[in-house]
């Protein structure tokens, strides 16, 4: 998610995050790694909703890009919900969005009333909205474990009635914090005087990681198994993860060559990494992923009032750290209307 990709080209602390403070750690950090490129082989679409929407995984890996609003039509277009009861799965990317507008829910979750979900839950031709997402969110919390009190593992949520999912899971389970922390360690109090070179200190462990997690068999596809069962009806819905840097050197700023050049391109390549996995693992499972583009920048890097995501400080955005803006999830909802 530090990429931020044009129009020409189609999350956390790992564990065991049990307390409030843990859990704040897990959205400062996490989600820095949130460094997102939509996979350039994918079909894409477009639609009008803050920016070009790129729809990926839709059965094409080569070229044309293909003209669609989804069956929602333009967002908002239909006055009959098409899909009655709607589950959110995930994590802070899912859950978050304006802090002044809390969802309710379990405190440690996080969620927002602007959070992609509940954008998307406006739309008349969805129907009831079950939240079940939750700021720092692992696997074994959508799966097996009480993350934070009064939020049981998300599957759970899930009825056999349920005819629309979108599932926001694996930055935290590959360790968006721990490359955060490598990459802004020298910007850290007592931390060393130059960047470090992350790319040889984690990438190997990385690339591992997200193969083992997305790769066929593994827990993500456990998750999908699990949505099978419990809602055999259901329209499925991936979201990628939102960039945080810019694609493009001119649109940098302080906090991307603070980190150097090293570390922003091992990070774009990281996310690349990411988001193909996740696009990869949707299909496979027969399922759609999503990540929204623009043609002008949106990074951390953007004006406050252009941002879908932030970097160390998203006061003026009134969002966690490191994590979307209600633009940006804003941006996403609409990305998810038109996959439908």
């Amino acid at each position: 998610m530090l990429t931020s990709r044009r129009r020409p080209f189609p999350s956390p602390s790992i564990s065991p995050r049990r307390t409030a403070s843990r859990l704040t750690g897990a959205l400062a950090v996490g989600a820095a790694l949130t460094l997102a490129v939509t996979p350039i082989s994918a079909a894409q679409s477009t639609a009008e909703a803050a920016g070009t929407i790129t729809v990926s995984s839709l059965g094409s890996t080569i070229g044309a890009p293909g003209s669609s609003t989804g069956s929602l039509g333009p967002f908002g277009s239909l006055a009959a919900p098409a899909y009655a009861g709607y589950v959110a799965l995930g994590d802070s990317y899912a859950a978050l969005g304006d802090n002044t507008e809390p969802a309710g829910g379990p405190t440690g979750c996080a969620r927002s009333l602007a959070n992609y979900p509940h954008q998307l839950a406006s739309n008349p031709a969805v129907g009831d909205l079950t939240d079940s997402t939750c700021g720092g969110a692992e696997v074994p919390d959508i799966l097996t474990v009480t993350q934070v009190e009064g939020a049981p593992p998300q599957i759970t949520t899930l009825e056999p009635d349920t005819d629309l999912v979108t599932l926001s899971i694996g930055g935290n389970d590959v360790g968006f914090g721990t490359i955060v922390g490598c990459i802004t360690a020298h910007l850290q109090p007592g931390g060393p005087q130059q960047p470090i070179d992350c790319r040889t200190v984690q990438g190997a462990t990385v690339s591992a990681d997200i193969d083992d997690l997305y790769g066929e068999g593994g827990a993500v596809d456990v998750i999908y198994d699990e949505i099978a069962e419990r809602s055999p009806d259901a329209t499925v819905v991936a979201t990628q993860y939102l960039p945080l840097m810019p694609a493009e050197d001119e649109d940098g700023c302080q906090f991307t060559a603070a980190i150097g050049a090293a570390n922003l391109e091992w990070a774009r390549e990281i996310t690349q990494e990411i988001n193909d996995a996740v696009d990869d693992a949707a299909l496979r499972n027969g399922h759609v992923s999503v990540l929204p583009t623009s043609d002008t920048d949106r990074s951390g890097c953007a004006p406050v009032n252009e941002r879908w995501v932030v970097f160390n400080d998203g006061s003026a955005n009134n969002t966690a750290p490191f994590h979307p803006t209600a633009l940006g999830q804003e941006a996403m909802a609409a990305a998810i209307a038109a996959a439908l």
